[in-house]
């Protein structure tokens, strides 16, 4: 009895709080509100939007802060299971704000969302181990800036190692101002539970991190995600098209095309939207299903049908683009300054280079085909080459270095700035001090090559596509090869069938001798002998079917002529 008093208690002291806390966000936001109309940057300053940008990113300091925030604060961590871009954040990497201006610091975040916010995306939140804790104040502006725009294509935010006053204040603002927006928020106690949400291989996770996890767990467990062995997906390309693309594009590549192509050029957003895991889960099981072949994608829509294309290119057990050609990548001539330059390379030497097996670049010409038809109509469907080739990147690369991935897929907009120099007497050991040394290079990678072979798709894979086009004409003129035939003493020659007719003949005939001899007991059932089938078996067979084709072709000359006319109309069309 008296616990549950003391239950009821506190139960109205934590009501009591809440609402207090409520009312007090509900104050600050009226206060926020009525000092952004009045005040707005925009206003002051006088700028437009872009303007303000760029004066915000080069601020006092040459852009050293937003360099900061693009590789140390926010950064790029690959894709999830579900083929939507990841953001982490980390909060143990959050600066001294006596030393920082935080309303830069939250324009500079804003900025870098921008790049990925018109897309579905995931963001990864590492709550721990802060030095440095912003004020509830800054929050809530931080919460209200990233408005509809930044919270509607955000699918899910996974809040990792939350402390108690970060899940508060977070349930509390959920609540007062966005109740939709709080199913989104997953929060985890652990690694191990994060392992289980998203490929925790792609993430850089700090050691401050890690030490912090350690008091919650004693290891790491990631589970092996292991799919059953598939018909389509997580197959060789040359076991699916041949080494030369003999064998054509795999089923779920060709649908796939065949539909977008037809119905879906002109749809908003294309590749940038993520259908249910349910739903692209029942299409790969229909492809998986023995008998299947192809999938109507009219009865599941084009995101489904795009959503599977990125996926099949994802789970290639070797990558479109290997590791080991990153660095002719990066060395490739900047498009921007030099376009025909870059484009000569990319032809001349990296498409050669990544045709290795050769089906490889017939793979690119055809999913590129697309990517030029879909670019054509931007105007449309807001999809230009850039958008397209940020949201293709990350599925033409793997390795067992998920950061240099990360760094060959970036599609930050931000220039990065040389660092000012620093005299010796403004260094310290202090670590509120921004330190980038060893910041990567401003060099092409692969979303600058997908942009490239998407703008410049006739210059770039001309060659491919003459080839293919000479070789299906080759094909269509070579004449069809003419029956051979055998000669046996003592009678007319006869029609000889194929290879392929000769291997089935063998197997039925020898199929039928073993039943007979297994008739009359010659042998067992078990036995697994077989007898031989000899020329002059086949000799025979041949000699009846020829006869039979010949009766045959004397019943259709004695048919009535108007069959003829029909058959020949329907050879003209």
């Amino acid at each position: 009895m008296d616990s549950g008093n003391g239950f009821a208690d506190f139960a109205k002291k934590f009501n009591s709080f809440g609402n207090q806390l409520g009312n007090n966000i509900k104050r600050v936001f009226n206060e926020g509100q009525g000092a952004r109309r009045t005040g707005s940057s925009d206003d002051v300053l006088g700028l437009d939007a872009e303007a303000f940008r760029e004066a915000t990113i080069a601020g006092n300091d040459g852009g050293e802060l937003a360099t900061y925030v693009n590789e140390k604060l926010v950064c790029e961590a690959g894709v999830d299971f579900d083929s939507r871009p990841m953001l982490v954040f980390y909060a143990c990497r959050m600066l001294n704000p006596d030393v920082v201006d935080y309303d830069r610091l939250l324009n500079l975040i804003q900025f870098r969302l921008d790049d990925f916010v018109e897309s579905d995306y995931t963001v990864v939140l590492f709550a721990a181990n802060a030095r440095y804790n912003p004020s509830i104040k800054w929050l809530f502006t931080a919460y209200r800036r990233l408005g509809r725009k930044y919270k509607k294509n955000l699918k899910a935010l996974y809040i990792v190692h939350p402390l108690t006053w970060v899940r508060v204040v977070m349930t509390a603002m959920n609540a007062v101002l966005s109740p939709k927006f709080a199913k989104k928020v997953r929060w985890l106690d652990t690694l191990s539970e994060l392992a289980q949400a998203v490929p925790i291989s792609q993430i850089n996770i700090p050691p401050e991190v890690y030490q912090f996890n350690a008091t919650k767990e004693v290891e790491v467990r990631v589970p092996a995600h292991a799919r059953p062995p598939s018909r389509f997906f997580g197959v060789t390309l040359e076991q699916l098209m041949g080494v030369h693309g003999e064998l054509g594009l795999p089923a779920p590549v060709a649908d796939a095309l065949d539909y977008l192509y037809t119905n879906a050029l002109e749809v908003p957003d294309l590749f940038r939207r993520t259908p249910p895991p349910p739903t692209l889960q029942k299409v790969r099981s229909q492809y998986e299903a023995g008998g299947h072949v192809s999938v109507a994608y009219a009865v599941w829509g084009e995101h489904v049908a795009a959503a599977v294309l990125k996926t099949w290119c994802r789970e290639l057990p070797q990558p479109i683009i290997p590791p080991h050609y990153y660095e002719l990548i990066r060395q490739m001539p900047d498009p921007a300054i030099q376009p025909d330059q870059a484009a000569a390379y990319a032809r001349d030497v990296i498409l050669p280079a990544l045709a290795d097996p050769p089906c490889v670049s017939l793979l690119l010409a055809a999913l590129f085909g697309l990517l030029r038809a879909v670019a054509d109509h931007a105007s449309i469907n807001n999809m230009t080459s850039g958008r397209l080739a940020a949201a293709w990147a990350p599925n033409f690369v793997h390795s067992s270095q998920p950061d240099v991935d990360i760094t060959m897929c970036s599609v930050t907009r931000f220039s990065e700035a040389p660092l000012r120099a620093r005299g010796s007497d403004d260094d310290d050991d202090d670590d509120d001090v921004l330190d980038l040394a060893g910041t990567s290079e401003n060099r092409p990678n692969v979303v600058t090559l997908a942009k490239l072979m998407v703008d410049q798709y006739q210059t770039i894979f001309k060659p491919i596509l003459e080839a293919a086009e000479a070789l299906t004409k080759k094909q269509a003129s070579v004449p069809r090869k003419p029956p051979r035939t055998t000669a046996v003493s003592g009678m007319a020659p006869a029609v000889q069938a194929s290879d392929e007719d000769i291997a089935a003949l063998v197997e039925e005939m020898g199929q039928t001798t073993v039943s007979q001899m297994q008739a009359t007991g010659s042998i067992q059932t078990a036995d697994p002998v077989r007898p031989v089938v000899t020329a002059e078996d086949i000799t025979r067979r041949l000699k009846a079917e020829q006869a039979a084709d010949v009766r045959g072709d004397g019943a259709a000359q004695a048919q009535d002529g108007d069959d003829e006319d029909v058959i020949v109309i329907s050879k003209a069309f």
